[in-house]
C-alpha cells in the first residue's frame, strides 16, 4: 500500500432515509491532499417538495428558515461538482450518501455515475475490530478525532476524511498476507487502487484456531455446599460477589430450584425483576452440575446470556475449585468454517458477489485471528445483514467434509462442540434449544437439568420453531450461491465448471444443464405465487387473514406439480455431475459446498410440499402479502406446541425449571402450563408452582392514572380523541416519556399529529419505523431529558430504561391479541370448538401478561420510580378491567378529563 491518493470526504443531512421521497438539505465536502485537509465547501440546500421532519430538525439544529434562503441543488450542482473533480469521494457508509448524490445529480441532467466511491466505514471495520460499533460517533470518541458537533454535514465531513486517513494507515501496517489478499478481493472494484495485487497464488492461511482434543470419561464429581450456604449473610457468595447483600426471596427461591433438581421434576417460578432470581438458579445449578451431572440452562435474550457468562458464571467459578467447567453453545451456523473460507479466498473473483466484496474486507481479519469461531464475537460484521455471504463462509452439516477436512482439528464448530461435551454446566438461547427438541437431540450433548429463564417466550418461540415458513427468496437466496448474477460468470456452479477439464464434455455439459435446471426450478416457484397473486388481487383478507385448510389447489387454483417436478429434474441433475467429478481434488470442497446447498433446497422443497398439500386440522396454514411473488410468504404453525414439549421433553428429562419476571396471570401460574403442555390428564408429572413477591414495594414508587372520558378503542373516533389527548399533554412533559401503542398504523398517526407540536417547542421526539434504527432511538432516548418515543411491538418488552431515562409511560391500549392474524384466529376456532370461553381463556391471559412486560419497562431497579397513565376506559368500564387493575394493586386515579391527566403529569 503507498502513500493515501487524494480524496474528496462527503456528507449529507437529507430530510429523511428514503430515497424516492426525500431531498438533500446540506452537502459538506473536504479535499484531502497527503492524508490532511486542504480545502472545503458547506452548502444548505432548499428542497424541492419534501418536508423537513422535526426530528431532522431537531437532530441536525438545521431550520425550515435556515432553507427559505438557501439555493436549490440544481443551483449547487456545478459547484460540486467542480470541487470533487475526478477525485474519488469518501462517506461513512457510502452507499447512503453517494445513492443520495447521483439521484439528486441524476435529475438535474449530471451524469455522476462514474465516480469512484470510498466507504471509511468499510475501512475502519476492517481497522478497528476491538470497537463495539463503527458508528462515526462512536468511532471519533474511540479514536479522539476532533468533531465540533455531531449530524452537521460539515464536521461529519472533516470527522469522516480523517477517520479514513487514520484506518488506511492502520491497514498499512497489518500482516502481509492480509493485505495480499486484500488486493486479490479488491481486484476490479473501487478499492483496487488502494489495495495492491500481487501475483501468483495467495498462500494458505495461518488461523489462529487452537486445537481442542475431545475429551474421553465421564464428568467430574465433587460435593458442593447446599445453595442455603452460598445465600446466607456472610455466606460463601459475599466473598466473590461484591456488595452482596442476603435476600429471603433469593433463598427460597434458590431452594425452590435446589430441591426441584434433586427430587426431579418440573417446576414454574415467578420471580419479579430485581429478586435476584438468576443469580440463585445459576448457584443452584453450578451445585447439581458439579456433582457430575448436566444442567442446561437456556436464555430468550442475548443481553441475559451475555450477563451470565461475562458477569455471573465468572464471579461463582472461584468457589468450586476447579470443578465448575461451564461452556456457551450456539447455533452451528454461528461458527465460521475455515475451508469455505479458504475456498473463496482462492477464487473471491468468481465465489463473492461484487456486493459482498467489503463485507468479506472486513470479517477477514477477525477471521484469521479469532480462536473461538464464534461470529457473535466480530464487531466488524453483521451477519443477519449479510446472511447469504455469512452462509458462504459458515459452518453447516450439509457442507462439512468431517475427518476429511483440512482444516479438521481447528474446526470452530467442532471445538464448540467438544467443549459443550467436555461441561457440566451449558449455556443455550431458547433457539438452539428447540432446535434440539425439533430435530430429536441431535445438537446438544445429553443432559439430566435444565433452567429455562425468560420462559415466557418459550411459547411463541416453540411455535416459530415447531413451524414452517416458505418464501420465494428463501430459495432464491440458496439459489444465488449456486448460480451466476445477470451477465456474469459468478457463482459456485461457474467456479466448478472452470476446473473441470475441457476434455471432459459430459461433466460441463451436467454442470451448464444444472445452471439452466435451478434457473428454470427458480422460474417455476415464481409463476407458482404470481398466479396466487392472481387469484386473490380481487379478494380481501377475512378476518382470519388469506387462511387456507385443504390445500393450495384445491383452494387457490395454484398447481405446485411443476416447481416440484422441476425440482426433481434439477436434484437428479445434480447427483449425476457431483458423482462425475467426485475424483478430481481440485474441486473437493466446491463440490461439498454444493451438495450442501442442494440439501438446503431439498429441504425447502420438503416444508414447501408440506405447506401446499395443509389437511392438517391441529396446524394453521395462511399466505402473508400474496400479491406480489417477491413478498409471498407461507406459513404453518401447530395450534398447541405443548404437545410436543409433552411427547418429546417431559416424559425423560429429570428436572426442567421454567422462570420468568411474568409469567403469572392474577397471579396463577396456570395459563402458562397449559401453553406449555405441562398439565393435564395426560401429563404424569404435575409441576411444582409458585410465584414470588416483589423485593420492593412498587405502589409507592409507581403512580398509576386510567383516562375514563376517552371513547371506546373498538370505535371509530377512539383514534382522533386519542391522539388530541396526547398532543394536549405530551409536549408539556418534562421528563421522558415513552408512549406504547399496538398497531403501527396507530403509532404513525400519532407522530403525525404530535411531529409539528413537539418541533414548535424544540423538543425531541422519536417514532419507531419512522426515524431510523431501533438501537439508535434507544440509545438517544436514554441520553436525552423531555424527549418522548412511540413505540410497539419490540418496545413493550426487553428494552431498560433506568433511573431518569423513563419517568412516564403511557399505554395508549390493552394489548389484545389481533383477531385478524391467522395464527390467533386458528387458535380461537380451536378453543371455541373445545367449549371454551375464548375471550376469557386466551385474549384476556395474553394481554394480561404483555402488559406486564410493558409495565416492566418502567422500573427496572429499586431505586427507579415513575407514572402509568392508561388511556384504555375499558380498564374502569368493563367488567374484566379489573383483572388488568389487579397488576397495580387497584390503586389507580382516574381521569374524567384531559385536565386531570395534564394535573396527574405535570
Amino acid at each position: 500500500m503507498d502513500k493515501i491518493p487524494a480524496f474528496v470526504a462527503v456528507d449529507l443531512e437529507t430530510t429523511g432515509l428514503e430515497f424516492d421521497k426525500d431531498e438533500i438539505i446540506e452537502v459538506a465536502l473536504v479535499r484531502f491532499e497527503n492524508g490532511e485537509p486542504v480545502d472545503s465547501l458547506d452548502c444548505l440546500v432548499k428542497p424541492a417538495s419534501a418536508e423537513l421532519r422535526p426530528f431532522i430538525e431537531s437532530l441536525t439544529g438545521i431550520s425550515r428558515a435556515d432553507l427559505e434562503s438557501a439555493e436549490d441543488f440544481a443551483s449547487l450542482a456545478g459547484k460540486i461538482c467542480s470541487f470533487v473533480g475526478d477525485l474519488p469521494l469518501v462517506a461513512h457508509n457510502a452507499n447512503f450518501d453517494s445513492k443520495f448524490l447521483k439521484q439528486s445529480m441524476k435529475k438535474v441532467g449530471i451524469a455522476f455515475d462514474n465516480v469512484r466511491v470510498w466507504d471509511s466505514l468499510t475501512l475502519s471495520r476492517i481497522a478497528y475490530q476491538d470497537v463495539p460499533n463503527h458508528r462515526l460517533d462512536t468511532l471519533t470518541q474511540e479514536l479522539g478525532i476532533e468533531r465540533s458537533r455531531a449530524h452537521r454535514a460539515l464536521p461529519d465531513a472533516d470527522a469522516c476524511g480523517k477517520l479514513f486517513v487514520m484506518a488506511y494507515e492502520k491497514i498499512k501496517g497489518m500482516d502481509p498476507w492480509l493485505l495480499d489478499a486484500f488486493g486479490r478481493i479488491a481486484e476490479g472494484s473501487d478499492w483496487e487502487i488502494l489495495f495492491e495485487k500481487k501475483t501468483g497464488e495467495l498462500p494458505e492461511a495461518k488461523f489462529a484456531m487452537a486445537e481442542v482434543p475431545s475429551q474421553a470419561g465421564s464428568l467430574p464429581t465433587w460435593k458442593a455446599p447446599r445453595v442455603s450456604e452460598f445465600l446466607k449473610e456472610d455466606g460463601l457468595l459475599s466473598r466473590v460477589v461484591e456488595g452482596f447483600k442476603p435476600r429471603l426471596n433469593q433463598q427460597d427461591y434458590a431452594s425452590c430450584v435446589e430441591r426441584n433438581m434433586h427430587k426431579g421434576g418440573l417446576c414454574v417460578l415467578e420471580a419479579p425483576t430485581g429478586s435476584g432470581k438468576s443469580l440463585a438458579y445459576l448457584v443452584s445449578a453450578a451445585n447439581k452440575a458439579v456433582t457430575g451431572e448436566r444442567v442446561v440452562i437456556s436464555t430468550a435474550t442475548h443481553a441475559l446470556q451475555s450477563q451470565l457468562w461475562n458477569k455471573d458464571i465468572p464471579s461463582i467459578m472461584p468457589l468450586y475449585e476447579g470443578n465448575l467447567v461451564p461452556a456457551i453453545l450456539k447455533g452451528r451456523d454461528n461458527y465460521l468454517c475455515l475451508r469455505k473460507l479458504s475456498e473463496i479466498l482462492s477464487a473471491p473473483e468468481t465465489l463473492l458477489a461484487p456486493d459482498e466484496r467489503d463485507s468479506f474486507m472486513a470479517i477477514l481479519p477477525w477471521a484469521v485471528s479469532t480462536r473461538s469461531g464464534d461470529v457473535g464475537e466480530c464487531s466488524s460484521f453483521s451477519h443477519s445483514r449479510n446472511r447469504v455471504l455469512w452462509s458462504k463462509i459458515s459452518s453447516s452439516a450439509s457442507s462439512c467434509s468431517g475427518e476429511k477436512c483440512p482444516y479438521y482439528s481447528k474446526c470452530p464448530a467442532l471445538a464448540a462442540k467438544r467443549r459443550a461435551m467436555a461441561a457440566n454446566l451449558l449455556l443455550v438461547n431458547h433457539s438452539l434449544f428447540l432446535a434440539d427438541l425439533s430435530l430429536d437431540f441431535a445438537l446438544l450433548p445429553s443432559y439430566e437439568h435444565v433452567v429455562f429463564d425468560e420462559a415466557h417466550k418459550l411459547p411463541d418461540a416453540s411455535n416459530q420453531c415447531f413451524g414452517r415458513t416458505v418464501s420465494f427468496f428463501g430459495f432464491r437466496n440458496v439459489a444465488k450461491t449456486l448460480l451466476p448474477t445477470k451477465d456474469g460468470q459468478d457463482g459456485l456452479l461457474s467456479e466448478i465448471r472452470s476446473r473441470i477439464p475441457e476434455e471432459d464434455a459430459a461433466a460441463r455439459s451436467e454442470c451448464d444443464q444444472l445452471t439452466a435446471d435451478i434457473a428454470e426450478t427458480e422460474k417455476c416457484l415464481h409463476r407458482f405465487f404470481m398466479k396466487i397473486g392472481k387469484k386473490l388481487q380481487k379478494q380481501k383478507a377475512g378476518r382470519g387473514g388469506f387462511v387456507f385448510a385443504n390445500g393450495i389447489l384445491a383452494e387457490y387454483e395454484a398447481d405446485p406439480k411443476s416447481v416440484l417436478d422441476q425440482y426433481e429434474i434439477a436434484k437428479s441433475r445434480a447427483d449425476s455431475l457431483f458423482g462425475l467429478v467426485s475424483g478430481n481434488p481440485r474441486m473437493e470442497g466446491l463440490v461439498k459446498d454444493a451438495s450442501g446447498r442442494m440439501e438446503e433446497l431439498k429441504r425447502f422443497m420438503a416444508d414447501f410440499e408440506f405447506l401446499v398439500k395443509a389437511g392438517r386440522g391441529d396446524w394453521v396454514f395462511y399466505l402473508e402479502e400474496p400479491f406480489n411473488p417477491h413478498t409471498l410468504k407461507m406459513h404453518a404453525y401447530p395450534l398447541d406446541s405443548g404437545d410436543v414439549w409433552k411427547s418429546k421433553f417431559y416424559p425423560w428429562v429429570k428436572s426442567a425449571t421454567f422462570t420468568s419476571a411474568t409469567l403469572a396471570v392474577q397471579g396463577d401460574l396456570m395459563y402458562f402450563s397449559q401453553r406449555m403442555g405441562l398439565v393435564g390428564a395426560d401429563q404424569p408429572k404435575r409441576p411444582f408452582l409458585k410465584v414470588f413477591n416483589e423485593p420492593f414495594n412498587s405502589d409507592s414508587r409507581r403512580s398509576v392514572m386510567v383516562a375514563r372520558y376517552l371513547p371506546k378503542p373498538s370505535t371509530p373516533e377512539f383514534g382522533d380523541a386519542l391522539n388530541e389527548t396526547l398532543v394536549q399533554v405530551l409536549p408539556e412533559v418534562e421528563e421522558n416519556t415513552m408512549v406504547l401503542f399496538t398497531s403501527i398504523s396507530a403509532m404513525m398517526k400519532a407522530q403525525a399529529a404530535l411531529a409539528p407540536v413537539f418541533a414548535a417547542k424544540g423538543k425531541l421526539l422519536l417514532c419507531q419505523h419512522v426515524d431510523g434504527a431501533l438501537d439508535g432511538l434507544v440509545a438517544m432516548f436514554r441520553k436525552s431529558r423531555g424527549a418522548c418515543l412511540l413505540g410497539c411491538q419490540s418496545l413493550w418488552e426487553g428494552v431498560d430504561f433506568p433511573g431518569d431515562a423513563l419517568k412516564l409511560l403511557v399505554i395508549t391500549k390493552l394489548p389484545f391479541p389481533n383477531p385478524s392474524e391467522p395464527l390467533v384466529a386458528g387458535i380461537s376456532a380451536d378453543l371455541k370448538a373445545k367449549g371454551e370461553n375464548v375471550f376469557k381463556s386466551y385474549y384476556i391471559p395474553e394481554a394480561y401478561m404483555e402488559l406486564r412486560q410493558g409495565l416492566g419497562r418502567l422500573l427496572r431497579t429499586e431505586n427507579d420510580s415513575g407514572k402509568v397513565l392508561v388511556l384504555d376506559n375499558r380498564v374502569v368500564t368493563e367488567a374484566y378491567g379489573k383483572t388488568f387493575a389487579r397488576i397495580w394493586n387497584m390503586k389507580h386515579a382516574t381521569a374524567n378529563t384531559v385536565d386531570d391527566v395534564k394535573k396527574f403529569v405535570s
